[in-house]
């Protein structure tokens, strides 16, 4: 260094102001590895009994053992491609995305009564698209965290205006929740009314509030049952369903007789009797009964550990978020999988009517499985996102 530069440094008086620097962080900064670990651990073993569960009937419907396997697999993929998207996105446009995931999401429910509608079960609510059938309503789930976790955080410490904040938030449910009971799905309905109600309580809404949103939603999920016969049908076999044990109470019946015939150690993969024609549809929402039967109570519990691991470890991300956004979105994520785990099991266990929720990476269904990998991307990015506020924030110095 020469001799002039050296003495313009040591002229520089020691408060002169310096040049913010922007800090670059690994881009890995904060990947939260546990929760991947859990959801890979999640998804090879939904792989695994998918197959187990589905092989003889796939085979004798399409012949081909691993069809539906096939379309996990493809679900996984696209969600994974969506979560590495959101990762290399930068925090700002993920926020400012959340008005086009929202509006994206009502196109969709919307499109499901068009031409593009694809019915089955009764039921419409998929959207053809060539060989590939789309179910807009697990998205719905996603896209009203997002919207919500933006509005709410916008309106921070406002929860007290009633009309001004609280009618438009619930106002954001309102066309979501509409399309999804106009496609007779009750279950991902109770979804989104208690993600409302998990997000606006955590939001700070005051307890008058909470208490007055519960026992409204109750209220409409009860008019909901009453006027569809189906639904009254699926009540009266919860309560009993040995008394149509080959009508509304067969799924429960034939699931718990699966499960009791596990007992602690299972019969084997592939072994058991419950997906040769005994239990309707094993390897979609009673994939855990066919679980109970082939790997018996020890793969049950198993099945139970990972789900409270997912919800764990969004809990543990929330405490870490950056910001209010990022701390309802983890929480909502988290909600959302412990509630439809809890609904699923539940179901299969007799102690709640029949919903017809996936339990999450376990269950078919190549829509939920892009939108659960999705989410799982935008928990570790929440994560991510709070490690590089910390790793910027100022240093105090000791005196």
């Amino acid at each position: 260094m020469s001799t002039t530069a050296r003495t313009s440094i040591s002229a520089a008086p020691a408060s002169a102001p310096r040049k913010a620097v922007a800090v670059r962080h690994p881009w890995t900064l904060g990947f939260d590895g546990t929760m991947f670990g859990i959801a890979a651990v999640l998804a090879g073993f939904g792989l695994l009994m998918i197959l187990s569960a589905s092989s003889l009937g796939a085979d004798a419907t399409f012949g081909d053992a691993f069809h539906y396997v096939t379309r996990q697999v493809v679900g996984l993929c696209l969600g994974a491609g969506c979560a590495l998207v959101i990762l290399r996105t930068p925090w700002t446009w993920i926020r400012r995305g959340s008005w086009p995931v929202y509006l994206f999401t009502l196109a969709l429910l919307i499109a499901v009564m068009s031409p593009l509608g694809h019915s089955a079960k009764g039921a419409t609510r998929w959207i053809a698209l060539g060989p590939i059938n789309l179910q807009p309503s697990e998205l719905s789930k996603i896209a009203l965290i997002v919207i919500l976790a933006d509005f709410l955080a916008n309106n921070r410490g406002r929860l007290k205006d009633f009309v001004g904040v609280v009618l438009p938030g619930a106002g954001l449910l309102a066309p979501l929740a509409l399309l999804v009971i106009f496609q007779k799905d009750f279950g991902t309905t109770v979804i989104l009314l208690g993600l409302t109600g998990v997000l606006f309580f955590v939001a700070g809404l005051q307890w008058r509030y909470v208490f007055a949103g519960v026992g409204g939603a109750a209220g409409l999920l009860a008019l909901l049952v009453l006027i569809e016969p189906y639904r009254i049908r699926r009540l009266v076999s919860f309560v009993d369903p040995f008394a149509d044990p080959d009508g509304a109470g067969y799924q429960v019946v034939q699931g718990w007789i699966a499960l009791a015939t596990g007992g602690a150690f299972g019969t084997g993969l592939a072994s058991g009797v419950a997906q040769r024609g005994f239990l309707p549809e094993p390897h979609t929402d009673f994939i855990s009964a066919v679980i109970g039967e082939e790997l018996g109570a020890i793969g049950f519990c198993l099945v139970i550990a990972l789900q409270i691991g997912l919800v764990w470890r969004a809990a543990t991300i929330a405490r870490r978020a950056p910001d209010l956004y990022g701390l309802l979105i983890a929480i909502g994520i988290g909600a959302m999988f412990g509630a439809q785990a809890l609904i699923n099991l539940g179901v299969v266990g007799g102690m709640m009517p029949a919903k017809g929720l996936v339990l999450p990476f376990l269950s078919y269904g190549a829509s939920a499985a892009v939108v659960h990998t999705a989410c799982v991307g935008l928990l570790i990015r929440v994560g991510m996102e709070g490690a590089r506020e910390r790793a910027s924030a100022p240093v105090a110095k000791e005196s």
